[in-house]
């Protein structure tokens, strides 16, 4: 039996310089150093942050308690002046939330999300409940506080416009062929918590984007398998792996590093792949529309944005 064909989601209305954006934080708790240094970045792209109240909370292992975070996110949600709303960071937190999430305050006001990392299953219910493009994309006290290059910054602003592309490119191909599909996925171990939840995405006729920070190679194919144990992957069209950043001991961040064949799993096995996409825990990040119909190219190592009208 073929895949299903699963249609694109809509694109939320479109963001310019000059907007008002909110700045949340449903994750980790926020280093003031960077977040000022984000902050700024921000709005020297063009844009006004309004950032949530518990911003700069801190409590244990997150920004705020889980009420607290909550309530920061619903009342940027809530302000119909907000054209977007970025993330501050990842970490861990958002799983937490995804319950008492109120998607109808998305729904009435749609708008453009961009994070990654522990974003993804947010991001990815806005997909699946709302039928809206979210952005995989750069966060304020990461990337945004480091400062975007200049690739990094047309990619984001085009994204934002509605105008992404023309293409993302791959380093290299796994499997050749191509295959035409609505993009879905983020963070691998992100994908794999929510198995076994009413959060889980089945990926049948879709495309699937992985990526990962500082796991050996043990744990990416633990993940990957169960992925393709669940029967998540069944109908999976083709995949794109980002690049996989693996620690590097005491000095934290380390270099990049392809994991051998045999660990693309599932996600590999006689479909399109292409490794090398830079998007998430790499520099360049760049922003990618999840949700939105695409054409990946493998044995030209392409992922291209597609127009709904050309659906296969």
């Amino acid at each position: 039996m073929p895949p299903p064909i699963v249609p694109p989601a809509r694109w939320p209305p479109p963001v310019h310089p000059g907007d008002r954006v909110g700045v949340a934080a449903l994750s980790g708790p926020v280093d003031p150093v960077a977040l000022a240094a984000g902050l700024a970045n921000l709005a020297m792209l063009g844009f006004e942050p309004i950032p949530a109240r518990n911003l700069r909370r801190r409590e244990g292992l997150f920004a705020g308690d889980d009420r607290e975070r909550l309530e920061g996110f619903h009342e940027l949600l809530a302000d119909r002046t907000l054209r977007a709303i970025f993330f501050a960071r990842g970490g861990h937190g958002v799983l937490r939330l995804l319950p008492a999430i109120d998607w109808t305050l998305l729904a009435r006001e749609p708008r453009a999300l961009v994070g990654y990392s522990d974003l993804t299953p947010l991001l990815d219910q806005v997909v699946t409940r709302l039928g809206l493009v979210a952005f995989h994309g750069p966060m304020v006290a990461t990337d945004l506080a480091r400062g975007l290059d200049g690739e990094e910054r047309l990619s984001l602003l085009d994204a934002l416009a509605g105008r992404p592309g023309p293409s993302w490119q791959a380093a290299e191909c796994w499997s050749e062929g191509v295959a035409r599909g609505v993009l879905r996925g983020g963070c691998l171990s992100l994908l794999t918590a929510t198995l076994g939840t009413p959060w889980a995405t089945p990926f049948a006729g879709q495309i699937l984007f992985w990526e990962e920070v500082g796991e050996p190679a043990y744990r990416l194919d633990r993940m990957l398998t169960h992925l393709e144990l669940s029967g998540t992957l069944t109908g999976l069209l083709g995949t794109v792996i980002g690049r996989v950043v693996a620690s590097d001991g005491e000095s934290g961040w380390g270099s990049e590093r392809k994991p051998a064949g045999g660990e693309s799993g599932g996600s590999c096995r006689g479909r399109p792949t292409v490794w090398g996409v830079a998007s998430g825990h790499t520099v360049p990040n760049l922003t990618l529309p999840l949700g939105a119909l695409v054409e990946l190219d493998a044995s030209r190592q392409l992922l291209v944005p597609l127009e709904p009208s050309e659906a296969p």
